[in-house]
């Protein structure tokens, strides 16, 4: 039995390549008697300068290495293209193309390309960044399905790579979950990188006649079945609408666990693709949002005509979505995309696109509900490098420079202020109040007090003299009451004076 190292499948002597992912298969190292050859190219130097130390994996076209750069002592990745192919002028062409491909990306998402040799006894190898994570078919194999926040984020880091090979002119053609690498760093987010542009077709005017000749042919499949869009199963010309639908089956096989089309060969998935419609990813979970679920479904579309034209609006669509869903990702930025700057400017006969600052300001406070305007001066406009345009357009229309950033109460910190002295107000009121209740309940006090009589003095007496009864106290207090002729507001307005003329 043969294994494929990339998926783990087994089989038969007859298969020399695994239909699913096109990995060359290996001896089954659970067989009694066999075992894995050993690498021969393990601790040999490239161009004195690389030292293969480890097997990473190998792939379709090469494998690749853990390697040394001796001269800076620092640790690369190095893809070494297959001893079969060395001999085969388009295998050697295509793997040159994909060094060009990768090194023209510069994106956070895409891996980095530093150099690309042929040495002197035949291997021909790429050197790139290296990656410490796992990829996304390892994380899908142990912890499939994932859930939706955690699969549009990665999604959208994807598809921002993708969105940058698609603005250079270039086509994946082959993106799969193999080819996505989660690198997992302490402390900080997880980033994605996309990998291996291998089989990545440039734009027509980049390539020379005879690269369009020799690697592009009509009725050749070429990339991962499970993954690849109808047009590229018929063998027909290809759009950047074929990566988009290869990310919309990534993004499926996230949320599902699954792949929409499977079959026993390649042949059978490729009818299937082109043929059947897939199965409703919420038939597998329930809980994904019916919104999400729209957009996998649109990127799955038959007519490439009928999807997203390319990573750029796809990934648009997803973030929109995830915005409206309030799903947790990591693409929010909180300076401008370039699509964002495109979309409130213009493009110059000379090739300089020229905002519009108002309008980017009604977009950006649209989006972010925010209250703050910031006036920032012609001359650090111009320190900063903008064009003339861009700062005759954001200038006051009477050509004043503010030196310094002016800030005024807006309605929100008005109503604060306004809601702070209502509460005051109340507070003291109902002091106010309480303190002329006690003093209103203090006057009959005083007012029941026995007053001096003002009859004449009585003669003495030496008899004793009974003492009132209870009786006639309360009769003799009521005459009291009622003959008391001092008001009782008067009392309380001079209690309310004392208050305000000495509050504390």
């Amino acid at each position: 039995m043969l294994q494929c190292p990339t998926c783990g499948r087994r089989y038969s002597p007859d298969f020399e390549f695994c239909p699913e992912d096109q990995s060359p298969l290996q001896a089954d190292a659970t067989n009694a008697g066999s075992s894995l050859p050993t690498d021969p190219l393990l601790g040999h130097t490239l161009d004195a300068k690389y030292r293969l130390e480890a097997q990473l994996g190998i792939g379709g076209m090469g494998t690749v290495y853990r390697a040394r750069h001796l001269l800076i002592d620092r640790p690369v990745a190095i893809k070494v293209l297959n001893p079969r192919f060395v001999e085969d002028e388009a295998a050697r062409t295509r793997f040159q193309r994909e060094a060009r491909a990768a090194g023209r990306l510069q994106h956070t998402n895409a891996v980095t390309v530093t150099d690309f040799g042929q040495t002197q006894d035949g291997y021909v190898y790429i050197v790139m960044e290296l990656l410490e994570g796992r990829t996304l078919r390892d994380i899908l194999a142990k912890e499939a399905p994932l859930d939706a926040a955690r699969s549009v984020s990665i999604m959208l880091q994807v598809a921002a790579a993708v969105a940058a090979a698609h603005e250079a002119g270039i086509i994946h053609r082959d993106l799969k979950p193999a080819n996505i690498f989660i690198v997992q760093r302490a402390e900080v987010p997880s980033v994605v990188k996309v990998l291996d542009f291998g089989i990545a077709k440039l734009a027509a005017e980049s390539l020379e006649e005879d690269d369009i000749k020799s690697l592009t042919q009509v009725g050749a499949m070429i990339g991962t079945p499970r993954y690849m869009s109808p047009e590229q199963c018929d063998g027909a010309e290809l759009t950047p609408a074929a990566d988009v639908y290869s990310l919309g089956v990534i993004l499926y096989e996230m949320l599902t666990g699954a792949v929409p089309f499977s079959g026993s060969t390649p042949l059978a998935i490729a009818m299937k693709h082109t043929s059947e419609l897939p199965r409703s990813p919420r038939e597998f979970v329930s809980s994904i949002p019916p919104a999400l679920e729209v957009v996998v479904l649109h990127a799955l579309e038959k007519r490439p005509g009928a999807r997203p034209a390319n990573a750029a609006e796809f990934r648009q669509e997803l973030f929109a979505t995830a915005e409206r869903l309030g799903l947790e990702h990591a693409a929010i930025a909180s300076s401008p995309n370039i699509e964002a700057l495109r979309s409130v400017g213009t493009e110059s006969p000379s090739g300089r696109l020229v905002i519009d600052i108002s309008k980017l300001r009604e977009s950006r406070a649209a989006s972010t509900d925010a209250s703050e305007v910031t006036i920032v001066s012609p001359s650090v406009m111009a320190a900063a490098g903008l064009p003339a345009a861009v700062r005759d357009e954001a200038a006051p229309s009477n050509n004043q420079s503010f030196s310094r950033l002016s800030v005024s109460f807006n309605n929100r910190s008005a109503k604060k202020f306004l809601l702070i002295a209502a509460a005051i107000a109340i507070v003291l009121a109902l002091a106010l109040a309480l303190v002329a209740i006690r003093s209103n309940s203090s006057v009959p006090e005083a007012a029941a007090a026995p007053s001096p009589s003002v009859s004449p003095t009585p003669e003495p007496s030496t008899s004793p003299v009974p003492s009132p009864s209870p009786s006639t106290r309360r009769e003799n207090r009521k005459p009291a009451n009622e003959n008391t002729n001092r008001p009782k507001g008067s009392s309380v307005l001079k209690r309310f004076k004392k208050i305000f003329k000495n509050p504390f």
